[in-house]
């Protein structure tokens, strides 16, 4: 990751935060103490799992997500992501998914509605898994990034209308 793209990532990051601290100041303005601990159970989760994202284990992986969330809200998709904590020697290859989440914005954008999408990992004997959970055409995804997905040896499993597996390998020590 580039330093303009870590700043980028840092910016919305604080942008977030800053957004939260202002919902709250206008409930707290407004008088509605159920609402201020409601909304901070919330913003305390979507945080906690960002924690989560960031202390997997997987650097590479947890930046292309975090990025990959703040790029997102600009096309109107709203992403969750949590990851499991990763193996020792679990070091996935991560260079397809920069290309499969063009490919899911592109698809999403084609649509205008707002999106939400949930984005699960864990450790699996090939590597890592990332399971992206959501209203999104998976198929067309799957075929916009087919090949790009068998030259990095990535497979990819398309489940029900809702769901997609990206199970990426891991990556040459050589």
């Amino acid at each position: 990751m580039e330093p303009r793209e870590v700043l980028e990532l840092l910016r919305a990051q604080y942008h977030d935060f800053l957004n939260c601290l202002q919902v709250i100041s206008g409930l707290v303005d407004l008088g509605r103490p159920e609402k201020i601990k409601e909304y901070i159970r919330q913003a305390a989760d979507e945080f906690a799992a960002r924690g989560r994202v960031a202390k997997a284990g997987l650097p590479e992986i947890a930046c292309l997500l975090l990025q990959f969330q703040a790029e997102a809200v600009a096309d109107g998709i709203k992403v969750s992501p949590d990851l499991q904590r990763a193996s020792e020697d679990t070091v996935p290859e991560t260079a397809f998914l920069q290309h499969f989440h063009r490919a899911a914005v592109a698809q999403a954008s084609e649509s205008g509605e707002e999106r939400r999408l949930t984005i699960t990992g864990r450790s699996v004997p090939e590597g890592y898994a990332l399971t992206y959970s959501g209203p999104f055409a998976w198929e067309k995804v799957k075929e916009a990034v087919a090949e790009t997905a068998a030259a990095s040896g990535v497979r990819i499993e398309v489940s029900g209308e809702e769901k997609i597996m990206v199970f990426l390998p891991v990556k040459d020590n050589e």
